[in-house]
């Protein structure tokens, strides 16, 4: 009796360890596919519950390996717990590592190479963004509430923390024709995943928006072209619809597409 109660406490904390991942798997597709809002999918889900799920399933697992290893047989309750505690610690530090980033990177999530001339999104992207997204402003400011995770963040000009703690953006100029440049960048943002909504071939802008693969989120994305002499002009725009830190998706973003710009301006030559 003794050795079956042991060994199913042992497969139950396997089983246990093993519905972590989905549990946090079902939080982000959940949020992603409209089952539950990113306030219950993120901030419950994951970031609430999550590690006292964890610490609950580690406990179960400790609890379990103890009694394994108190009394022969030991073997098979002492390996599906030692399982099952593996499974605990490596879902642990994903999501201690999660917690880690956000705390390291600043909290914003808008940025652009000018912030002197700002890019303004069109009425269709700012139709699909809602009253509830974050609101597109020229000189946005970090809100004083950041400052409980953030400390002396709040009431901060963004651009100046854009620029403080990412590698510098700017405007980038190419000795190549809007029209190239444009069909480059549309090209770009397609390899990219962005879905472009707005392609302007006359004025030479481009808008689309980035889904993400976990939880769904948007980001919207512009790029403003404008002829200068024989060459072009070059500014980009990331900003998320929700959330204060973006965990550094923009910056990222927006420095990868330069990146592959010029790379594919150089293809077509």
């Amino acid at each position: 009796m003794a050795r079956g109660f042991r060994t199913n406490i042992a497969w139950f904390a396997l089983i246990a360890a093993l519905v972590l991942p989905i549990w946090f798997v079902a939080a982000a597709l959940g949020t992603k596919y409209g089952l539950w809002t990113y306030g219950f999918g993120l901030g419950k889900m994951t970031i609430a519950w999550g590690p006292l799920i964890i610490i609950a399933v580690g406990i179960l697992g400790v609890v379990s390996l103890i009694m394994g290893v108190v009394k022969a047989p030991r073997i098979a309750p002492t390996i599906l717990s030692i399982v099952a505690l593996v499974i605990v610690f490596l879902v642990f530090g994903r999501l201690g590592h999660l917690g880690n980033v956000a705390k390291t990177l600043p909290p914003i999530h808008d940025v652009q190479t000018d912030w002197a001339d700002p890019i303004h999104f069109s009425k269709q992207i700012m139709d699909a963004r809602g009253e509830d997204s974050n609101p597109v402003l020229d000189d946005p400011e970090i809100p004083e509430g950041a400052n409980g995770r953030w400390p002396g963040m709040g009431g901060r000009k963004v651009s100046e923390v854009q620029n403080e703690k990412y590698q510098p953006l700017q405007t980038v100029i190419k000795a190549v024709a809007p029209d190239k440049v444009h069909t480059a960048a549309f090209l770009v943002m397609n390899d990219m995943g962005i879905e472009v909504i707005v392609n302007d071939e006359e004025t030479y802008r481009l808008e689309g928006t980035f889904t993400s693969q976990w939880y769904g989120f948007k980001d919207d994305f512009a790029v403003r072209i404008r002829p200068k002499g024989e060459g072009s002009e070059i500014d980009v725009r990331s900003i998320s619809r929700v959330g204060l830190s973006d965990l550094g998706a923009n910056i990222e973003r927006v420095h990868g597409f330069l990146e592959r710009l010029d790379l594919k301006l150089k293809e077509l030559e």
